[in-house]
């Protein structure tokens, strides 16, 4: 059975919800009071004060409603632009200004990851990956089949950057291995989501991971040895026995269809993978190297995309116009996130010229909590507090409460891990999130129930080692 013909379902926009018509009725009021609160605020005053806050109120709102992120957030531009007293024609400045930022890199880092995931699956990479990882781990008992396929979805989620697109690719080629061996499609779930997730958090080239080292101003092995190691080893370790636990409870009742279940030693990843594969994980490795050893930020990130897509292409072979067709597929999928991290790039500039965050610490009082109890509230508010892009996240955490932790003397570890708890801690709980039930979706999973309470098994030790940590950095 060849590897070659199953192609994995690409990466689905994770930011377009659907929604009631009560939802859309109330998401309508609410944009058009914000909207008609911002130009009365406007015409009344130069200086908004805490009113500068109406943009970001539209921005969570929405997102929250269920509205397209991209529309919530064009929706809170709008209102930005109003507030700023910003004409059509000044607006070309901002948006110039925009391109520069943070966010507007994570964009193009989202497209150009895309486009890698596409070249490597086309090139084979993904497949071989997958199948010799599980076969050097052996499929001889449960334990080591799940730790094999727990592995090969933390290498090639760690690699492409991408939860969802890393078990896509994952998810076909080890489902009829677990059907065989009398794995549950609930615990399949658990295990991809546990196991991508911990992959993400160490990932140096994912937007996410990328946002959180490039706003602390840290390298990524800082960032690793500091927050996205110890979390991610919680996450799989933990996982890896809350996978257990849900199995021992559900092989009966969620088991696979008997006709699932395939001979592993038929599969077959395509010919010339291989060495397609060699030269990814070792140009992948320098790359890595590289990047410790420079100290290099968010910014190298790109480059490293590039160099990765050029080399992988040209191992497996391929023509240089069949390599950039398989990167535009990639990054034609998520294209509408690469317009949602603009707009938001765009947003974030207008909220600097308002000037609102300056104030917004200093009136909750938020300075007088000490550097320990400051940086749990602020984790916290990121957690549940904050809805939209878990990178953008990270970006607005960092742009409200950032200039506050460093007039405390919040030390980079500490703040580091805060902002990690804004972009990964609400996917474990409490509510179901989408990258949550894409894992179920794809391990043909339809018991939420069990999948929530398998991560909360998992939420509850992350969360105590935030706590533990920030008591050691702060």
């Amino acid at each position: 059975m060849s590897t070659q013909d199953r192609t994995a379902e690409p990466d689905r926009s994770i930011y377009t919800l659907d929604m009631s018509s009560r939802q859309r009725w109330i998401a309508a009021t609410l944009y058009v009071v914000a909207l008609a609160a911002s130009i009365v605020v406007a015409i009344t005053s130069v200086k908004p004060g805490l009113w500068g806050l109406i943009p970001i109120v539209i921005y969570a709102g929405l997102a929250l409603l269920g509205v397209d992120m991209v529309l919530a957030t064009l929706g809170a531009v709008v209102s930005a632009a109003v507030l700023t007293h910003s004409a059509p024609s000044a607006l070309g400045p901002v948006v110039m200004e925009s391109m520069g930022t943070l966010v507007a890199l994570l964009g193009v880092i989202i497209l150009l990851g895309s486009g890698l995931g596409e070249v490597l699956k086309h090139a084979g990479v993904a497949d071989y990956l997958v199948v010799n990882v599980v076969r050097k781990v052996g499929i001889s008992t449960q334990p080591r089949a799940q730790l094999g396929v727990m592995l090969a979805c933390l290498i090639l989620s760690g690699a492409l950057g991408t939860l969802a697109g890393s078990v896509a690719i994952v998810a076909p080629i080890v489902i009829p291995l677990l059907a065989a061996v009398g794995f549950s499609s609930t615990a399949t779930a658990a295990m991809f989501f546990f196991s991508g997730l911990a992959g993400l958090t160490l990932s140096p080239f994912a937007p996410i991971t990328a946002s959180i080292y490039g706003a602390a101003k840290v390298s990524w092995l800082e960032y690793v040895l500091t927050a996205g190691g110890p979390t991610a080893a919680v996450m799989f370790g933990v996982g890896f026995f809350a996978a257990r636990w849900n199995q021992r409870r559900t092989a009966q009742t969620h088991a696979y269809p008997p006709d699932r279940a395939v001979d592993f030693a038929t599969v077959r990843p395509p010919a010339g993978a291989g060495r397609a594969s060699a030269v990814f994980l070792t140009v992948f490795v320098l790359l890595v190297v590289y990047s410790g050893l420079t100290k290099a930020g968010a910014s190298f990130v790109p480059i490293a995309l590039i160099v990765l897509i050029v080399v992988t292409g040209l191992a497996a072979r391929e023509s240089m116009g069949e390599l950039m067709a398989g990167v535009y597929a990639g990054a034609s999928r998520l294209l509408g996130i690469f317009f949602l991290f603009f707009l938001l790039a765009v947003l974030f500039t207008l909220m600097d010229k308002l000037g609102v965050y300056d104030g917004v610490a200093e009136l909750f009082s938020l300075s007088s909590l000490g550097p320990y109890l400051f940086c749990l509230v602020v984790a916290v508010i990121g957690w549940v507090g904050i809805a939209g892009a878990a990178a953008a996240q990270v970006v607005l955490v960092n742009q409200v409460f950032g200039p506050l932790a460093a007039a405390l003397g919040i030390p980079p570890p500490a703040w580091t891990l805060v902002l990690l708890v804004t972009a990964q801690t609400d996917g474990l709980g409490p509510f179901p999130g989408p990258d949550m039930i894409g894992q179920m979706g794809l391990a043909e999973s339809r018991s939420l129930k069990w999948q929530l309470l398998s991560s909360y098994l998992v939420l509850i030790p992350v969360l105590a080692l935030y706590a533990i940590l920030l008591a050691v950095y702060t």
